[in-house]
């Protein structure tokens, strides 16, 4: 198997000696309804998860949910409900969503709430060990620029649509410094721990911590979408340095986005599309089928009219899978015209989860079943080969 690597700049051979592996997705911050972007980011790691485990390994997927920041304080104060009763009604809806597009669950959910007391120690372990200061609007994390580009691999300003001083802004000595705990905000819950001043936790060191406290480190894939490269991962990376864990992920793996025809549907530009509009007039199955026909490192266009002709070709292609999917399966593997389609469907998978060419055997294997189908031919192995499609691509659940 060969994945793009974000950390080499390439596709790597991706192998473990262990046939357990640890999976850590960043979840989304729960404070709006669940958009085309989550689609495209955890149908894309949902292909991967499933990939892995026809292939053999055992997964421990965590996944978190960001529970505490800016935005789920405001959310709250505006609905005027505590800060945690706010983003558990996201929480639902996103899993709800998820189940609908046929993602597998995480083997753990974690909440950065849940961790508040353990990003409070690390941030006076940082205070005191110098890595970190205090300021009148929170405590910042110290990094030198030379820190950063274990991801980006390039100059750091040289590669930013935005300048560093956009993230995490306030009293900085540095622009490429991060907030490791903030003041307390109107609507949120705050915490209090000696050493610390009454607060709130940034973003960065959770993901870093719940990763790290669910799996053994080195994490054998982190995965996450292109936009949290900088300055998330590479954060969590120096930040798991900084507070002693050592090697915290060697493959790390970063899908598209979705964008329109002025590029990325941004949530800045009050673009984004929640599933709840896109499932009204297109099935979450025509839209799992869209996102796969698309490479997962691609920047996915988003229209209508795209959405409606994969719904129309999904559901072309579902009928003569539900006539061979009621036959008793037999391995594809041992019929001369199925196994090669078994042969070009791995092929696909292993080259970088390659969902589109694994789609253009799934439209040959419907007229072979056609075929079948008419000419009263051996239905078993073709139905073994629409229960593959079924385990890993989640098609015709």
């Amino acid at each position: 198997m060969k994945f793009y690597n974000t950390a080499a700049g390439k596709k790597e051979t991706f192998s473990s000696e262990s046939k357990d592996l640890g999976l850590y997705i960043c979840g989304p911050t729960v404070y709006s309804d669940t958009h085309l972007g989550h689609a495209k980011s955890y149908v894309s790691f949902d292909v991967l998860k499933r990939w892995l485990d026809y292939r053999g390994y055992e997964v421990r997927h965590i996944q978190n949910f960001t529970d505490v920041s800016d935005e789920t304080a405001i959310g709250a104060s505006k609905e005027g409900i505590d800060e945690l009763e706010f983003t558990r009604k996201y929480e639902s809806e996103f899993l709800e969503k998820m189940k609908l597009l046929s993602n597998t669950s995480a083997t753990k959910y974690t909440r950065a709430s849940e961790f508040i007391p353990q990003i409070a120690e690390a941030t006076k372990k940082l205070l005191d060990n110098g890595e970190a200061y205090p300021t009148d609007e929170g405590i910042f994390l110290r990094i030198k620029q030379e820190e950063h580009g274990k991801l980006l691999g390039v100059n750091l300003e040289d590669s930013l649509a935005e300048g560093t001083n956009e993230v995490d802004s306030g009293p900085k000595e540095s622009p490429h410094d991060t907030l490791l705990w903030g003041p307390p905000l109107e609507g949120g819950k705050v915490w209090k721990f000696q050493g610390l001043p009454a607060g709130r936790p940034g973003w960065h060191l959770e993901c870093t911590l719940m990763s790290s406290s669910e799996l053994d480190l080195p994490i054998d894939i982190h995965w996450g979408g292109i936009d949290l490269i900088y300055p998330h991962h590479e954060t969590e990376i120096i930040l798991a340095e900084k507070v002693g864990l050592g090697n915290y992920c060697d493959f790390w793996m970063h899908n598209g986005l979705m964008e329109d025809a002025e590029g990325k549907l941004s949530k800045s530009r009050g673009e984004r599309i929640t599933l709840e509009e896109v499932f009204e007039d297109c099935p979450p199955a025509a839209l799992r089928f869209y996102l796969l026909s698309h490479h997962y490192r691609e920047f996915t266009p988003y229209s209508p009219e795209g959405l409606l002709e994969a719904c129309q070709e999904g559901e072309r292609l579902g009928i003569n899978a539900v006539d061979c999917m009621i036959i008793d399966p037999t391995d594809p593997r041992e019929d001369d015209e199925t196994a090669p389609l078994v042969s070009r469907f791995e092929e696909a998978l292993d080259d970088d989860l390659d969902t589109p060419k694994a789609l253009d055997v799934l439209r040959d294997l419907d007229m072979l079943a056609a075929n079948r189908l008419k000419n009263e031919g051996n239905l078993s192995p073709i139905s073994g080969m629409y229960s593959i499609f079924q385990c890993v691509l989640g098609v015709f659940s």
